[in-house]
């Protein structure tokens, strides 16, 4: 690991101070958690977090943006607070997303974004509902070509799969790893994320997920779906990450409209909004400026 900064800055305290709104929407039978931030007359962006993460990943991000735009991020199904299904699909997490955006009164003016598998998400979330967001933008989430090597890895155990439990708080929090692991340069972010990933239950502290939603890999590589996406994509990524290698980047510029803008942040791996938060919500800030234009 690099050495990582201890002390949490004046914005972080901020952030985490600024007024927001909890509430919940029923998803076919699931309750599904989201918060909100900012004035709901505002321009809308909703914040799709990615596997095994909740929407506190966005509580120091989304109050820098609420100012000028109204912010939601949600808990998809089976994930952070929200509730458990039996089943988890694609098309249960669309469906989740759909009627978050509903219920939290976000137009079809507002842009989608997604980070991870939250990306996958919202890629599919666009082709199956192309007039239900103005701008889509995919946050560290790699297009790759189907290949047999990555047919078979998709079949590969999770590392979400069969959850531990822990005697005590502190225990688990020590426990507490990104997915994939990666330099922590900011440990009050990663702690903060750790300490809001946890819940007791009867047999001991464990992390707000439900383990059977990561039994099926439902989302394939994306880039069956390109030729179908209607929606303006935009593409935020780490500049170390290492699902955004020369090969990648490379295949997602032939796969994708020569007007798709590709936004490296320096210094940032695959979870580019812990590494980078301030120049990540300035990247976000200059493409929402430049969509507004538009």
């Amino acid at each position: 690991m690099t050495a990582a900064t201890n002390e949490a800055p004046a914005w972080f305290t901020a952030a985490l101070a600024h007024p927001h709104r909890d509430n919940t929407v029923d998803v076919n039978g699931t309750a599904i958690t989201y918060r909100t931030w900012g004035n709901p007359q505002q321009r809308g962006i909703l914040l799709v977090h990615g596997g095994g993460a909740h929407l506190h990943w966005w509580d120091f991000i989304a109050p820098l943006l609420a100012d000028d735009y109204y912010v939601v991020a949600l808990d998809l199904g089976g994930m952070g607070d929200s509730g458990r299904r039996n089943e988890y699909t694609a098309e249960s997490y669309i469906a989740e997303i759909i009627a978050v955006a509903g219920a939290a009164g976000l137009d079809n003016q507002s842009v989608l974004a997604g980070h991870s598998m939250g990306g996958a998400i919202a890629l599919r979330v666009a082709v199956a509902h192309p007039d239900r967001f103005s701008h889509l933008l995919m946050l560290d989430s790699p297009l790759r070509p189907k290949t047999d090597a990555q047919e078979e890895s998709g079949k590969a155990r999770s590392p979400f799969q069969n959850k531990r439990f822990y005697p005590d708080f502190e225990t688990a929090v020590g426990r507490f790893r990104l997915m994939p692991e990666q330099p922590v340069t900011n440990s009050w972010i990663f702690d903060f994320i750790a300490k809001n990933s946890l819940t007791e239950t009867d047999e001991g502290w464990c992390w707000k997920f439900d383990d059977n939603a990561f039994k099926t890999r439902m989302f394939g590589q994306g880039s069956e779906l390109a030729d179908q996406l209607t929606v303006p994509l935009a593409i935020i990524y780490g500049q170390l990450s290492k699902f955004f290698d020369n090969e990648t980047l490379d295949y997602m510029h032939e796969v994708l409209p020569d007007s798709t803008p590709f936004i490296p942040v320096p210094e940032a791996h695959h979870h580019l909004f812990l590494d980078q938060p301030l120049a990540f919500v300035t990247a976000i800030r200059a493409l929402m400026r430049t969509w507004a234009e538009r």
